[in-house]
């Protein structure tokens, strides 16, 4: 790989086997010592990467700005990323992907409701159980529960323009407690 592709291409698209491990799911709570190793070896090796990623502002923005996107993504967790939001008082309407996804194979489409319902009626189990109660994908329980959310509460009036690179690298050290190397540092 050339160093101009090194620099088009995220690590964390090579990576995989950390960014993509059910660990960095919020939702997938390790159960034993040996399983809270691994997920802080996960972690501190998926945040090594977003700190010292070249691709780190834009990926930043985009998970706080733009997209309400799953997962460890930039260095943050979407909780944290829900926090920075807050923080910033930057409302990301989720994608609306019922049209696309969310289907049972009985054609029956997944209702919010239902979704709610299960998780009002098992509080204390993963999401992960209520998908497979219903036959979905844990990202169909996630966005539904999103949009219920989102209904129960009033809506936030959007900044008109979203926030500076700046605020979002404050924002984001203030949630984290990570520091952010200045842009002349990580350049040399």
């Amino acid at each position: 790989m050339t160093s101009t592709t090194a620099n088009r291409v995220p690590p964390c698209s090579l990576l995989t086997e950390v960014f993509h491990h059910p660990f960095l799911e919020e939702d997938a709570s390790p159960a034993n010592a040996e399983q809270r190793r691994l997920h802080h070896t996960l972690t501190t090796r998926a945040t090594e990467v977003c700190m010292s990623c070249p691709h780190f502002d834009d990926c930043l923005e985009t998970a706080i700005s733009g997209h309400d996107i799953a997962g460890f993504v930039a260095g943050t967790t979407s909780r944290q990323r829900t926090r920075i939001r807050n923080l910033l008082h930057v409302e990301v309407k989720p994608d609306d992907m019922d049209a696309l996804v969310g289907i049972l194979s009985s054609g029956r489409q997944i209702a919010t409701h239902d979704v709610v319902r299960l998780r009002r009626a098992h509080p204390d189990e993963p999401l992960d159980f209520i998908a497979q109660s219903l036959g979905c994908s844990l990202s169909t329980v996630k966005r539904h529960l999103r949009r219920a959310r989102a209904q129960a509460c009033e809506p936030t009036p959007l900044v008109p323009r979203g926030p500076s690179r700046g605020q979002l690298i404050t924002a984001f050290e203030s949630v984290t407690r990570m520091r952010r190397a200045a842009p002349a540092a990580r350049a040399a």
